[in-house]
Parts: structure tokens; C-alpha cells; sequence
């Protein structure tokens, strides 16, 4: 690896946030940083000595800043990486941005559309890169994917749908400074942050951003949708809704957070083109490759996809800080589309509807709602709202 050090432009990175999501990209910095030429600028954290990786860090002679602009004050920063909580995404991109750091923010890109869009303006203005962190737009066998869906190889988009069932303890929403499942923090910033827009975006997105126009995504031009919640957030954990894209596929997303631990359902999709069936696990199953079969009886294996980690989407946002050639796969213009996607849903059903408080069960500390994992599945095998 030395020798790929030597070859590579050194590149100093700024981790804004370092506590939650924010530790993966610690520990790629911490493990893997010399090898990729990279070198810590700065953490900016104001809760740092809280934080398990806090020592290490230190010893590593790490330097620790409460905000962004106390960072900049007297540094700069090639890469910015940002994994804060939701509400702080949109200023704390916008300040990197205008100090001339490219920036690599997690999903969502903001709570609201007008907040992703001041963060374009922002990017616009500085001339640097703006990545949002949908981790399938950076997976090699997602592009390969995209690459033939571009290229019409599978024909016009029909009918997409996805489901995820994540079981999330009450801790869930406890954790940090208590924003999670909340419209707004105690300063009257938006989060809106609920199972659609945080833990399972990535597969909500995913449908919008592949069959859109190069990486820019697609709108979602209609709905119908119904959230629910079974546990005491403001926003909802279970989700069906039923959209149609501007380029005329429908799309069903099916969510939640309010199974049982034995209704875990691992991400899984059917993706309907006029020319192949395209799939990715199935009910029941935990992943698998990501597999088209044509009307004419061919089969094409794209490969086994990686639901996690962030070194794709690091390396990717890092070779283009260094100039290299390469495509965003994911811009604020993909992120922005499931932003509005959100954003509708919000104009849709304001309020959640609440789970009967007799329907609900609450075991070691886990909030569920029995049966609720055999309705979801029977909406999505048999495309039904909730």
C-alpha cells in the first residue's frame, strides 16, 4: 500500500460529527486514513470526550472543535464529512462549502426540499463537490445496474417496490440529544425525521434515483400514502405509500420500525422494466445478488450488493476532491428528489394515525405491534395500502 500512498494527492478531512453513524467514518479514518493519503484536519463535536474512539483519536493527535466555523476560523479542510444530526446537515454543508471544502454529507441531505436546495446554491457558488451519503449509489453492482437501466438495455420503468421491517427499541429514540422521530429541535429547526426520511431512505431513494435521468433521480408527481406510529414519537415508524414517477412507473414503498423482533424483514425490492424483472432478496431472505431476468429467458447476475459501510462512497467523494475524472453518483439532485418525496408525504397525512393503544405490545423495551409484519408483507406481495 505504500506505493499507492505515494501516488496519491494528500487530502486533509474534516469529520464533522464523530458520535453515532458519524463513528463509522472515525474508524475508516482512524484504520484506513494513511493508506488512502488522508489526513484528520479536525473533529468538530462538542460532545468529542464523551465518545468512545475520544481517546484514540486524541492519541492520534486529533484536534477538537465545538462548531464548524470555530474550525475554520484558523483551518482549512480539502473534504469536509458530515454526519450530525438532520437539522444541522443544511448550514453546517452550506458553511464548508463556502469555506472551500468539498463535502460528503449523510442522508438525509435536510430535513426540507428549500433546505437541500440552499445547500445546490451554496455548491454552485463554491465551485466544490456536494455528495449525499445513499450508500446503494456508490455500490458497484447498484451501478452496474443503473449503467444498463440508463442505456434502455431493460426497457421503460414499470412498477418498483421495496420493503424494509427494522424492529427500533424506545433506546432508538432516546439516543443523542433526543432528536429522532421529531418534526423540529427545541430552536424551531425542521427534522422530520421518521423510518422513510433516516434509517430506510436508502431504499426509498434507491427507487427514484435509478430510474431517473443519469444520477439526478426522479419526482414523484403523485400519492397515495398512510403512516402510522405505534410508538410516543411526533413523526411515524411505519409507512405504505403508493406513488407514481414523473416518468409514469409506480413505485410502492413498504417501512417500519414497529415489528417484532421475529418480523425483521431485510431490505428487498422488485423492480418491474418492460424488458426484465429485476430482484433483490426477498421475504424472508437476508439479501442476495442483485439479479435481472430478461422475457427471453436470459438471466443477468449484477452481483452481491454491500448494504453498509461507508469506504465506497469515501472513495469515491476523495478521488474527485483530487480532480480525478469521475461522476457523482449521488448529488444533492437525487437527494433532493427524496426530499420532496417526503416532503409530500408530510402534505398527505400530516398527523400520523396512532396504533390502537390494545394492538400494541411493548417487550424489553421494544415498542410492536403484533400482526403487523403479516399486513405489511400482504401489502407489498400484493400491492396494497395499508
Amino acid at each position: 500500500m505504500k506505493g499507492a500512498v505515494i501516488s496519491m494527492k494528500p487530502l486533509s478531512v474534516l469529520l464533522v460529527g464523530a458520535g453515532g453513524y458519524a463513528a463509522n467514518y472515525v474508524r475508516e479514518m482512524l484504520d484506513h486514513g494513511e493508506e488512502r493519503a488522508l489526513r484528520l484536519a479536525g473533529v468538530v463535536d462538542p460532545y468529542a470526550a464523551t465518545l468512545p474512539s475520544y481517546a484514540e483519536l486524541k492519541q492520534r493527535g486529533a484536534r477538537f472543535f465545538g462548531t464548524v466555523n470555530q474550525f475554520y476560523d484558523l483551518n482549512s479542510a480539502d473534504l469536509a464529512v458530515i454526519a450530525t444530526p438532520i437539522q444541522y446537515h443544511a448550514p453546517q454543508a452550506v458553511a464548508c462549502l463556502a469555506h472551500g471544502s468539498h463535502v460528503l454529507c449523510e442522508k438525509p441531505a435536510a430535513a426540507t426540499p428549500e433546505d437541500v436546495e440552499r445547500m445546490i446554491a451554496a455548491r454552485d457558488a463554491s465551485g466544490r463537490a456536494l455528495a449525499i451519503g445513499f450508500q446503494w449509489c456508490y455500490d458497484e453492482a447498484m451501478l452496474r445496474l443503473k449503467a444498463d437501466v440508463d442505456a434502455g438495455a431493460l426497457g421503460r420503468p414499470v412498477a418498483l417496490r421495496s420493503i424494509v421491517l427494522w424492529p427500533r427499541a424506545i433506546s432508538y429514540y432516546k439516543r443523542g440529544m433526543g432528536w429522532a422521530g421529531r418534526k423540529y429541535d427545541a430552536a424551531g429547526a425542521p427534522i422530520f425525521d421518521s423510518v422513510a426520511s433516516n434509517a430506510t431512505a436508502h431504499y426509498l431513494e434507491n427507487m427514484l434515483w435509478l430510474v431517473g435521468a443519469g444520477y439526478n433521480g426522479a419526482d414523484i408527481t403523485g400519492m397515495t400514502v398512510r403512516t402510522m406510529r405505534a410508538n410516543d414519537i411526533e413523526t411515524f415508524d411505519t409507512i405504505v405509500m403508493d406513488a407514481v414517477l414523473e416518468n409514469g412507473a409506480k413505485a410502492l414503498f413498504v417501512a417500519s420500525h414497529a415489528v417484532g423482533e421475529d418480523g425483521r424483514q431485510e431490505p428487498a425490492f422488485v423492480y418491474e422494466f418492460e424488458n426484465a424483472t429485476v430482484r433483490f432478496g426477498g421475504i424472508g431472505e437476508n439479501g442476495s445478488n442483485i439479479l435481472a431476468r430478461f422475457r427471453d429467458g436470459s438471466v443477468k447476475d449484477y452481483g452481491l450488493t454491500n448494504l453498509g459501510g461507508v469506504a465506497s462512497k469515501l472513495d469515491r467523494v476523495c478521488a474527485i476532491a483530487r480532480g480525478e475524472p469521475l461522476p457523482l453518483p449521488c448529488p444533492a439532485e437525487a437527494a433532493l428528489r427524496h426530499a420532496r418525496a417526503m416532503a409530500m408525504i408530510r402534505e398527505k397525512q400530516p398527523e400520523a394515525d396512532v396504533f390502537p393503544e390494545s394492538a400494541v405490545r411493548v417487550d424489553d423495551g421494544l415498542v410492536w405491534v403484533p400482526g403487523l409484519r403479516d399486513r405489511l408483507v400482504k401489502c407489498y406481495e400484493n400491492w396494497e395500502t395499508l
